[in-house]
């Protein structure tokens, strides 16, 4: 699912709610939009059905940005990208646009470019999820808010690239900014093991395991990586404790088949 982050600036820019001479019809705006995001997550064919319908009848980008959130709830990816990015076009030539719209247009750009990135990866399609993050992050000066997330999506995209330094670097850079949050730790990790730099990996585990150590991602891949350590013992009581965390579950089968790999 899309990171929900976006949301509340795109119905605070679209359709503020500050005091003004059109507070109130920016008031009933803003609970359309937030109406059509509910339905999103109610009823994503309902919602599709609704942007569109809102969109006839003069509700421009905030309908169109419900649409888009509605096809990729759909699994419609490349069709929410496309219009994110759409979106994002029509707000650079400033069509469409409030006069607080205006104001924050770089702002919402950022945000739309970061979904379409969202989207595109989701799609399968790595290039353009890599370049419209790269978009991104080159206004993130103006607002590093959302930096740990988006250096986080674009690493992921070069992870899945297999270029795993450079994914490395964007993890790194998201960790510059919060490294409070267990993803970014997590995914250098996996990066560090895929470069075969398991010492480093540890250090990224431990850190993750320090904020939360039940994390199921976090346990699983710290007993691959005292596997790679030639440190079977402690692979297999990482892997003993995920499966008594996390029984009749996924993580208890994947622990097992691991499990067996040594002991067989």
């Amino acid at each position: 699912m899309i990171s929900r982050f976006v949301l509340l600036l795109i119905v605070l820019a679209l359709y503020p709610l500050a005091a003004s001479a059109q507070y109130f019809e920016d008031r009933a705006l803003a609970r359309k939009y937030q109406e059509c995001i509910d339905l999103v997550n109610q009823d994503s064919n309902a919602a599709l059905s609704e942007s569109r319908k809102w969109f006839i009848q003069g509700g421009g980008l905030a309908a169109q940005h419900c649409e888009g959130l509605a096809l990729y709830e759909l699994d419609r990816a490349e069709d929410a990208a496309t219009l994110f990015e759409e979106i994002a076009n029509k707000m650079n030539r400033g069509e469409g646009l409030t006069d607080f719209t205006q104001t924050n247009k770089n702002i919402l750009i950022t945000q739309l470019n970061y979904l379409a990135g969202v989207a595109w990866r989701t799609a399968g399609n790595l290039e353009k999820a890599y370049n419209a993050l790269s978009a991104t992050i080159i206004t993130l000066e103006e607002h590093p808010e959302y930096g740990y997330q988006i250096y986080l999506e674009r690493g992921l995209v070069q992870y899945a690239m297999q270029d795993f330094k450079n994914a490395a670097q964007d993890f790194t850079s998201a960790l510059d900014l919060d490294a409070e949050r267990i993803e970014a730790f997590l995914y250098r990790a996996e990066s560090f093991r895929k470069m075969g730099e398991h010492v480093k990996a540890r250090l990224d585990l431990n850190a993750a395991l320090a904020i939360d150590p039940q994390q199921p991602d976090v346990l699983f891949e710290s007993g691959v990586n005292y596997r790679m350590q030639r440190n079977d013992e402690k692979a297999l009581q990482e892997w003993e404790k995920l499966i008594a965390l996390y029984p009749d579950s996924y993580w208890q089968k994947l622990a097992e088949d691991n499990i067996d790999l040594i002991t067989q």
